[in-house]
């Protein structure tokens, strides 16, 4: 099947406010409330006029960590890069990569030279994945087939170490979605065993004992603070409270926390044998250094690293692995095009391919995240934008309605929310396996 061209006739960008049951911190960011952006775009295929929908949670102080900003000026930023993405969009032709390559270099040429490359990638990403709706909407393909098709012309513009007869191989490979794994985030001042007084009494599990409990999840990934002893007595406390519900394996993520030497210290204090039941279930350290320095020298430290933040360019990947990192995370806010690509480039290389996103919420988000994360094949996925958010919010009662018919292996009703429906530590997504990408079908943008 050819890529089809699209002429992007309108784009209607729309937010909606997320307010969290539960703050969390991250790096040196304490989130407590944000925003969640939506992308509408119209678009000409083949002379049918055909949108595509997009959506993305407004995170503060990840994608630019510049301490000069506030977390409200982190996610202004986020609104603008969007705004200046989307008027540079109207008008123009072209397959979806070639839309979407013309959108990452055309946008930070509008941004001063300063900004992060994350952060100016934000806009492309979200336009992105409205284009891909369309494209599939239009090609009467879930998003699955899509990419096997090679409907989005990415065959096209492929990086120079990836060979197209590699590339598109892989892609035949991807299977229709089934269900998804959960990894669970614990933020270094998540609840590990008793509730907080102040604690929501919504229903909810708020403590990490309360969430394996409630969830089955197995898998969990531990946030770090960059101070070798506060984490290793944090990993001593979790080892006690996680026993024998590790069966998924853990990952630490340090947030560019770290400097080297004292990620040397840490590794020592894992290697004694009063960590030795949480050290076997490592899977690997995410970005433990900044990313101005993660990718400047070797990263040959005896365990599996994988970049996160420093994943901001097409070549992020090849440069890490030649420095001895073992891979890279996938997150649809850095680009649904690019996880393609570097699942085509992991395979090959036999390198790490992790899912991480907890900040994608129930809805249009998560499915899209969730829809790229499957056809990426990765053993399973941060998840835990609804424990944090509480569920669904901002929908009205249609979209609530159209939602669970649509997507009732992924969505439940509980005590008057829409939330995950998650049983023994995953979430069925049959339902994705239908035209377009992600639940795109059941938004409602006036709400």
């Amino acid at each position: 099947m050819s890529a089809p061209k699209l002429k992007i006739l309108d784009v209607v960008l729309s937010e909606r406010p997320v307010t969290m049951r539960l703050p969390f911190q991250f790096g040196n960011t304490e989130m407590r409330e944000t925003a969640e952006i939506y992308c509408r775009i119209e678009t000409e295929i083949a002379g049918r006029v055909l949108r595509g929908y997009s959506a993305q949670l407004m995170v503060p102080r990840w994608f630019d960590k510049r301490t000069t900003l506030s977390n409200e000026d982190t996610v202004n930023e986020l609104r603008r890069i969007s705004g200046i993405a989307a008027g540079l969009a109207n008008g123009q032709s072209g397959t979806v990569a070639s839309l979407s390559q013309n959108l990452r270099e055309a946008v930070p040429q509008q941004l001063n030279p300063d900004m992060p490359a994350l952060a100016a990638g934000f806009g492309p990403a979200l336009l992105e994945m409205a284009l891909i709706d369309a494209a599939c909407h239009a090609a009467g393909l879930p998003f699955w087939r899509a990419a096997q098709a090679d409907i989005f012309g990415l065959s096209r513009h492929l990086p120079a170490d990836l060979p197209k007869d590699r590339f598109l191989s892989v892609m035949k490979g991807i299977g229709a979605p089934e269900q998804i794994n959960l990894r669970h985030t614990i933020g270094f001042d998540a609840p590990l065993r008793d509730r907080p007084q102040d604690a929501p009494q919504d229903g909810l599990p708020v403590t990490v004992t309360e969430v394996s409990h409630a969830t089955g999840i197995r898998a969990w990934k531990i946030k770090l603070k960059g101070d070798p002893e506060r984490d290793a007595a944090r990993l001593t406390e979790l080892q006690t409270i996680l026993g024998g519900r590790m069966q998924g394996g853990v990952t630490l993520d340090a947030n560019e926390q770290y400097t080297p030497d004292a990620f040397r210290v840490l590794l020592d204090r894992l290697a004694r044998n009063d960590l030795a039941e949480i050290s076997s279930r490592i899977r690997f350290f995410e970005q433990p250094f900044a990313r101005e320095t993660a990718l400047e020298t070797l990263a040959d430290f005896g365990v599996p690293l994988v970049i996160d933040e420093s994943d901001d360019s097409l070549d992020a990947l090849p440069r890490a692995l030649a420095l001895g990192w073992a891979g890279t995370s996938i997150k649809s806010c850095k680009g649904v095009l690019r996880a393609l690509v570097n699942m085509a480039r992991a395979k090959a290389a036999g390198a790490i391919l992790s899912g991480e996103d907890l900040t994608c919420q129930p809805g249009l988000c998560w499915t899209q995240d969730s829809a790229m994360a499957a056809a990426c094949g990765v053993r399973d996925v941060e998840r835990n934008g609804h424990h944090f958010a509480g569920g669904l919010q901002g929908a009205g009662p249609a979209e609530q309605q159209a939602m669970l018919s649509a997507h009732g292996d992924i969505f439940r009703r509980q005590d008057g929310r829409i939330e995950l429906a998650i049983g023994t530590g995953r979430v069925r997504i049959a339902s994705l396996d239908r035209p377009g990408f992600g639940a795109s079908g059941v938004l409602d943008m006036a709400s």
